[in-house]
C-alpha cells in the first residue's frame, strides 16, 4: 500500500512540475510525512531528491520546445546560494513542529497565489537585479529549511523581475529548482542515512514519468485551469498538516 501511495504522490509531484514549472515539493513534503511517517528532516531532505529529479526531467523534456532558458535559470539559482546555505543552518535550530506548520503556512501563500493571481506578462522595462537578488535568497532559504524549489516564487519573479516571457518562465524555473534541490541535498548530508532508499526511488521514479510526459503538453492546456486545480489539492494538503501539527 505504501508503494502505491508513493506512485501516486509522485505522479502528482512529476505532473504539478511537469505543467506548470512548480508545486513539486509543496506536495512531495507532507506526502512523505502522512503516508511514510517520516520526520519533517527527513522528508524534506527526501524532497530535495524527488522534486529535484522530477524538475530534471522537465528540463529534459522541454530541450527543444523554445519554452526553457538554461543560462537564466541557474544564474537565479547561483544568486540564492547564501539563501540556501542559510537555510540548511535554521533546519537544524528550529523544531520539527515548527518547520511543518510553517511549511503549512507557505502551503496556502502558495495556493492564493496560483488559485487568485493573473497571468502576468513581462513589461519593456529593464531587469530588476536587486530584486532578483532578494527572491532568490529567500527562495534559498525555503529550499535549505523545506526542502522546496520554490517554482511559485521564481516564476513570477523571472517574468517580473528578469523579463522571460511567459511560455518560457516554467521551463526556466525547472533549471533554478534543480540546481537549488541539488545544491541543498549536498548541503544536508548529515541526514542522509534518514533518507528511506527504496520508498524514495519508488516516488522519484514517478514523479520523473510524470514530469517527462507532460512537461511536452504545458505549452497546449489552460494555465489558468492547472494553476486553479493544483491550488485547491495543495490548500486541502495544507490544512491538513497544520492541523495535524498544532493539536
Amino acid at each position: 500500500m505504501t508503494i502505491l501511495f508513493g506512485l501516486i504522490l509522485g505522479a502528482i509531484v512529476g505532473a504539478s512540475l511537469g505543467l506548470i514549472g512548480a508545486g513539486g515539493a509543496i506536495l512531495a513534503v507532507p506526502g512523505l510525512v502522512a503516508v511514510l511517517g517520516l520526520s519533517a528532516t527527513a522528508a524534506t531532505t527526501s524532497s530535495t531528491i524527488i522534486v529535484g529529479s522530477a524538475a530534471l526531467a522537465g528540463v529534459l523534456s522541454r530541450r527543444k520546445t523554445g519554452t526553457i532558458d538554461v543560462k537564466v535559470g541557474l544564474s537565479f539559482s547561483a544568486v540564492g546560494i547564501v539563501g540556501t546555505f542559510l537555510g540548511t543552518l535554521l533546519l537544524k535550530v528550529i523544531p520539527e513542529n515548527i518547520t511543518l506548520v510553517i511549511f503549512a503556512i507557505l502551503m496556502f501563500g502558495a495556493g492564493y497565489a496560483m488559485c487568485c493571481r493573473k497571468t502576468l506578462e513581462p513589461v519593456q522595462t529593464k531587469p530588476k537585479w536587486y530584486l532578483v537578488v532578494i527572491t532568490a535568497t529567500i527562495v534559498g532559504i525555503l529550499t535549505g529549511l523545506l526542502g522546496i524549489g520554490g517554482g511559485f516564487l521564481i516564476v513570477p519573479a523571472l517574468i517580473l523581475f528578469l523579463k522571460v516571457p511567459t511560455k518560457v518562465a516554467a521551463g526556466t524555473s525547472l533549471v533554478a529548482i534543480t540546481a537549488n534541490s541539488l545544491l541543498a541535498f549536498f548541503l544536508r548530508y548529515e541526514f542522509w542515512d534518514q533518507i528511506p532508499a527504496m520508498e524514495v526511488a519508488v516516488f522519484t521514479i514517478s514523479a520523473i514519468a510524470a514530469s517527462l510526459i507532460l512537461s511536452p503538453l504545458a505549452g497546449k492546456l489552460d494555465a489558468d485551469v492547472l494553476k486553479k486545480s493544483f491550488s485547491v489539492l495543495i490548500i486541502i494538503v495544507g490544512i491538513y498538516t497544520l492541523f495535524t501539527n498544532i493539536t
